[in-house]
């Protein structure tokens, strides 16, 4: 659309461009070619303003059918090399006016006019091109006429219909495959037209450089009389950003905004028509439509103003970078004033509600299927240089990390830096997401001269003891514990920060305070003398509680927590009395077993008599049986009766004595 270009861009990160084409026209209609696979984001958005005194009448937007589909509908279709005859086989049954040349080419007629319907067209097939004849029915004269197709030099198509559609062919015919076409209608005269819209584009990238040196002597300190974590440096960071021209058109003197942010995009199909299924209604049958339902998708948003962490910082290349001053003797290839001259950022950073961009001060000039970079920020900075560890993001060594705080006054997009000391590489990392007077850590190399091993220690020790009712409430301590030894063949002292997450739910003991501490990561600075093992432990607890009968007690144990002082001399008294209970309660419940098992036996005995009296007669030797086995009867059955008025004796006593271990139970409980 070179005769309507692009004024106006704006490059946003999940892959969307908005942009803004403004120039005359003059007539009734303006035609814009779009590419296909960005005609639903273009019938979402468009938008075409007539900013002169003329109006905007509509938009034709051409059919979502490829090329081939379109000319199938028509009911003209032409070949590359034999169009002519293809016109005259599909005209059959058409009114035509022909213009024929006359077989003597210096008769005085000179050309023939014929007027009737094509009949159809005969072919030689072994001169396909040269002798093909078409037939004519003249209708008033009611006769057949052939002439040879060379010698037509005009045709007129007089059917209204079949005028439609060659016209549609040919249109059709200039459709491109992956291109399709937006007519603007337009009231007369001049125009001067804007047109809006957005449509799929590369996501705009950011690439940084960030230059370190180190603060001059006097200024390594910080202010009230705190010590810094490590040394404390200067460094420029520079932001470039990185954008493609894949539009078919170079791109001239075009005002170019890059977004940062994450606005909700999303892709909806509007291009393709659709013909929705109805129901089949039959004679007598009658149909309910179904429910219609609507199906929200919600899309994800980067918090704004979020802390940059360690989490999103060590994505980086690890490198060796052994820190030892004045190991670098030559003069670094260039310093921070080099790069800050030679280069300034040249756009305007503005707040756009949960937006934020950069706006290139000057137009940008982009040749198509060219990329560009523009600097979008350069900024000194104050920043710290530490030795950070975690193991979870590497073990084993610290990384070299930068701490800077975004002064910049910009909002920050995500990206690859670049890190230069004393004019030399140092290392790489990942700059995240990070908003105005956020702190961002960038760690960059790998500090092989330090060696950290981790021990991890789990103990479940005593913290309390209570009693509610008949249980023994008992409160523990799980203590997590992290040893960390240190080992540095540095040549100097140096602080290693440590960095630790800490488990949700526990609480700090004989541990130093955590220098600094958010989103549930503590760190602490530890300084490693050089050739020495350092040894920094982390101690973690949570209190936790479990019940305990306190019948299942014992007096070692009571004596135990007497000595650790869980408890003092008159509960362990009243607990000793409480015990004691339960050991009578357990003799009486150990002779309620043995009645009970004695009872059992009595009662099989008497079965067994009672089998043996079954058989025997009442006279002679067996009379005499019979009455031993009838006093054996009696005895037992008189046992019986000892063993219930024993066994109603001890439970008795049982009730007695749980009643008094309970109300024991219960003044301690209060």
């Amino acid at each position: 659309m070179p005769d309507l270009p692009i004024r106006r861009m704006l490059m946003y990160r999940h892959g969307v461009g908005y942009f803004e084409r403004r120039g005359s026209v003059a007539g009734t209609e303006l035609r814009l070619m779009f590419p296909r696979d960005a005609m639903d984001d273009i019938l979402k958005s468009l938008i075409v303003l007539d900013l002169s005194e003329g109006q905007v009448l509509g938009i034709d937007i051409e059919t979502p059918e490829d090329r081939a589909k379109q000319i199938e509908r028509g009911s003209i279709h032409l070949s590359d090399t034999r169009s002519l005859l293809d016109l005259l086989r599909d005209l059959r049954g058409r009114r035509v006016r022909l213009s024929v040349e006359s077989e003597r080419r210096h008769s005085e007629d000179g050309e023939e006019t014929l007027e009737g319907a094509v009949i159809g067209i005969d072919l030689d097939e072994q001169e396909p091109l040269d002798k093909p004849l078409v037939s004519l029915y003249l209708a008033e004269q009611r006769e057949v006429r052939t002439v040879p197709v060379r010698r037509i030099t005009r045709l007129t198509i007089l059917d209204d219909r079949a005028a439609a559609d060659m016209t549609y062919f040919l249109r059709a015919a200039q459709s491109e495959e992956d291109r399709r076409s937006a007519v603007v209608r337009l009231s007369e005269g001049d125009h001067d037209i804007l047109v809006s819209y957005i449509a799929p584009a590369p996501s705009w990238r950011v690439s940084y450089r960030l230059l370190a040196e180190p603060k001059p002597d006097g200024e390594d300190s910080a202010s009230g009389g705190e010590r810094d974590i490590g040394a404390r440096v200067t460094v420029l960071l520079q932001g470039w950003g990185l954008f493609d021209n894949q539009l078919d058109e170079d791109l001239e003197n075009v005002e170019l905004t890059l977004v940062a942010g994450m606005p909700v995009s999303f892709r909806y199909r509007l291009y393709e028509p659709r013909i929705p299924e109805r129901p089949l209604v039959q004679d007598d049958v009658r149909t309910v439509a179904a429910p219609i339902e609507f199906q929200a998708k919600r899309a994800k948003q980067t918090a704004p103003g979020k802390l940059a962490s360690a989490d999103e910082t060590v994505l980086f290349s690890f490198d060796s970078l052994p820190e030892i001053e004045g190991a670098l003797a030559a003069a670094p290839a260039f310093n921070m004033e080099d790069l800050e001259r030679s280069t300034e950022a040249v756009s305007v950073g503005e707040e756009r509600g949960a937006l934020f961009q950069y706006r290139v001060a000057h137009p940008v000039s982009v040749a198509r299927g060219r990329s560009a970079m523009v600097p979008i920020v350069s900024r000194r900075l104050d920043g710290r240089k530490e030795l950070l560890y975690n193991a979870r993001k590497l073990p084993r060594h610290p990384v070299a990390s930068l701490r800077i705080l975004n002064e910049t006054g910009l909002t920050l997009e995500r990206g690859p830096v670049t890190i230069v000391e004393r004019g030399d590489y140092a290392g790489e990392a990942v700059l995240p997401f990070t908003r105005a007077g956020a702190e961002m850590i960038v760690a960059y190399a790998v500090e092989l001269g330090v060696t950290i091993t981790e021990e991890h220690h789990t103990q479940r020790t005593m913290a309390g003891l209570s009693f509610h009712k008949e249980y023994a409430i008992f409160e523990e301590w799980d203590v997590q514990q992290t040893r960390y030894r240190i080992t540095s063949t540095l040549p100097d002292a140096v602080d290693i920060v440590i960095e630790q997450e800490r488990l949700a739910g526990y609480d700090l003991f004989d541990t130093p305070a955590p220098a600094e501490e958010a989103h549930n990561v503590a760190r602490w600075p530890v300084r490693c003398p050089p050739g020495i093992e350092t040894v920094f432990t982390v101690n973690e607890r949570r209190k936790t509680s479990r019940s305990e009968e306190v019948r299942k007690l014992d007096m070692h144990r009571l004596q135990s927590f007497l000595r650790d002082r869980y408890l003092d001399g008159a509960t362990f008294r009243a607990l000793e009395r409480i015990l004691s209970l339960y050991d009578q309660i357990a003799k009486h419940q150990e002779t309620l077993r043995e009645i009970d098992q004695e009872r059992k036996d009595i009662l099989a005995r008497q079965q067994q008599i009672q089998g043996n009296l079954g058989p025997l007669g009442r006279e002679g030797s067996e009379r005499a049986l019979r009455e031993r086995y009838v006093a054996l009867l009696n005895q037992l059955e008189d046992r019986l009766t000892e063993l219930h008025s024993r066994e109603q004796k001890t439970r008795a006593a049982i009730d007695r004595l749980e009643q008094e271990a309970a109300q024991a139970l219960a003044a301690l409980s209060r």
